[in-house]
């Protein structure tokens, strides 16, 4: 495989580059490796991993220098113009990149072939999460015995993207679910995920129920649901369940209303109500991947600037409706954080396919609800559950495997025609192109959620911003294994943890780097001066100040998603916060 990917490379260093970074001009020598753009100037040294190149334009040599530019936009938002003086040697820089970055496999991309400078001093990255720990830490067979761990998932052929622990409850049989899968897309039943510390409400998250016009059913569907729902009731003397406390169960249907139903047609849909008790249901209008997607091009347009001080475009980002995006996901993790600890009821969460919109809201809302997420290791645990082990397509949304169409030679065309530019490539692309329009920016938003916890938050969080910066930019450079399959199944079959090293592996090996030294775990509640989100300028190396105001959203977000509840001191107080609690 080196051999292959050696024989790709036209060239492997080229003297006397200038390379333009913002409102940088460095000049230094350009260096690729099988796996590495490397930039060598006097100061030091600027590192690129073709994963995380997104695309590659190759302009006109520039009229006042002669220079032949190469202008390389990544995933991490990096963007970087090298100009060469002989136009064989751009042409030699462009087609190796584009080579050595437009795979056919994961085992060809550089984690396969990593090796750390210094050996990691922690080593066990890859059994950091076991589903068994985890849930019985929650607790799952301790606290309650309403819940027991299936093994109908073992083989994975029950439900190919779902882990193969599954935590269902204990008077529902294996043979109940076998009937149940045929009414979830993918068979991704409704399953748990989150056990609250205190008053044993759940968070369980599944896929859309397939309705379709003929208004489907499915009695096995409903028996599951309504035991979820009932975990937490006490029984009377009688046997007899007291359902007093459960009026305010909830459905989450993460997608706006129009495109749940707009899936009646495939067959799919949303849940009739009118079969299932004792609950009701909300939509979270969380817009689908392909509005994400278009969000965050609009969005980092925007923050690249539009004048020669390369000033951010304020309209730009408003119109990219970001903030906006990530204001309804913060809104509806305050409704699932308020029915869980608030209102002791349980909460199942599920978009269409139940890998992309549930995982956000349901991590959220984990992070909010249990302080051990929020330490360094719970997070890493927060992620390897609901994110890898439930199936979020980091491969499809990541878009580890690139194509050509994504790198554009503008050298010999005068770079004038309206359909020779980057962005018109990218609209016909995407219209035409399956793969690349599964790609959105999904585990993103999720960090930047986070982030809008830990910037208003500092005390309640160990970990720091750089953790979650560094966490974006590994999702997409593929150094590490962690991130690079779409389920538990791939995973196991690929092998990458034998084969490769964890994300787990690095950041525990380097831990000062990325703990809060304003970590408090016994503060109760910050002051927080109402609800407001705002960019995320670091990812973008920006300064705060650079933005307009940050935006206030929904009245109650910081008093309730953020600081847990109305009164919720004297609750705190009154359950103890030392075992843990929300923030």
């Amino acid at each position: 495989m080196h051999q292959s990917r050696i024989d790709l490379l036209k060239i492997t260093q080229v003297s006397d580059v200038q390379l333009e970074k913002g409102q940088q001009m460095l000049n230094g020598t350009l260096h690729l490796t099988v796996h590495n753009l490397i930039f060598n100037y006097a100061e030091g040294e600027l590192w690129i991993p073709y994963p995380i190149i997104h695309t590659v334009e190759r302009k006109p040599p520039s009229l006042q220098s002669g220079r032949h530019p190469l202008t390389i936009r990544c995933r991490d938002f990096l963007v970087v113009t090298l100009a060469m003086l002989k136009d064989g040697e751009a042409q030699d820089v462009f087609n190796s990149i584009q080579k050595l970055t437009c795979i056919s496999s994961a085992e060809q991309l550089y984690a396969y072939s990593y090796q750390p400078y210094t050996p990691f001093t922690y080593t066990n990255g890859w059994k950091i999460y076991d589903p068994l720990e985890e849930y019985a830490r929650m607790g799952v067979g301790s606290k309650t015995d309403a819940w027991r761990f299936s093994t109908i998932n073992r083989g994975y052929s029950y439900s190919p993207t779902y882990p193969r622990t599954l935590v269902v409850p204990t008077k529902i049989s294996d043979n109940v679910l076998n009937y149940a899968a045929k009414y979830r897309s993918k068979a991704r039943i409704p399953t748990l995920s989150y056990l609250h510390w205190h008053n044993m409400a759940t968070i369980t998250r599944s896929s859309q129920p397939l309705v379709g016009f003929k208004q489907a059913r499915s009695i096995q569907d409903e028996k599951l649901i309504e035991a979820i729902f009932a975990s937490n009731v006490p029984v009377a003397p009688s046997g007899q369940m007291v359902y007093g406390s459960t009026a305010a169960n909830m459905i989450v249907d993460a997608r706006p209303m129009a495109n749940a139903m707009g899936n009646v047609a495939r067959g799919a849909g949303t849940e009739n109500m009118d079969n299932y008790r004792n609950c009701k249901k909300i939509y979270i209008a969380v817009d689908n991947i392909h509005v994400m997607r278009d969000s965050l091009a609009k969005m980092s347009e925007a923050m690249q600037g539009t004048d020669t001080n390369g000033q951010v475009n304020r309209v730009g980002l408003q119109r990219s409706n970001w903030l906006k995006h990530i204001g309804t996901l913060v809104d509806g993790t305050l409704a699932i954080v308020k029915n869980i600890h608030v209102y002791n009821s349980h909460v199942l969460v599920h978009c269409s396919d139940g890998w992309d919109r549930t995982a956000q809201l349901v991590s959220t809302s984990e992070l909010c609800l249990d302080p051990y997420y929020r330490t360094l290791r719970g997070f890493q645990i927060l992620i390897e559950k609901e994110w890898i082990s439930f199936g979020h397509k980091f491969a499809d949304r990541c878009g580890h495997l690139s194509n050509e169409k994504y790198f554009v030679n503008l050298a010999h065309t005068g770079g004038n025609a309206a359909t020779n530019t980057i962005k018109d490539m990218q609209n016909k692309f995407y219209k035409s192109n399956y793969y690349q329009k599964e790609t959105s920016p999904v585990f993103h938003q999720f960090l930047d959620c986070v982030y809008q916890l830990v910037h208003q938050f500092p005390t309640r969080f160990e970990f720091n911003e750089r953790l979650l910066v560094d966490l974006h930019y590994h999702v997409y450079a593929c150094q590490f294994g962690t991130f690079l399959f779409n389920c538990e199944a791939e995973r196991i079959n690929e092998q990458p943890q034998s084969k490769t090293f964890s994300i787990w592996d690095e950041i525990n090996s380097n831990s000062d780097k990325y703990i809060n030294d304003m970590y408090d775990p016994k503060k109760d509640s910050d002051i927080v001066d109402g609800g407001v989100i705002q960019y995320w300028g670091g990812l973008f190396n920006r300064q705060q100040d650079e933005f307009m105001e940050p935006v206030m959203y929904s009245a109650g977000v910081a008093d309730m998603a953020l600081s847990a509840a109305p009164g919720i001191t004297a609750f705190s107080e009154e359950i103890g916060m030392e075992n843990g609690g929300p923030l």
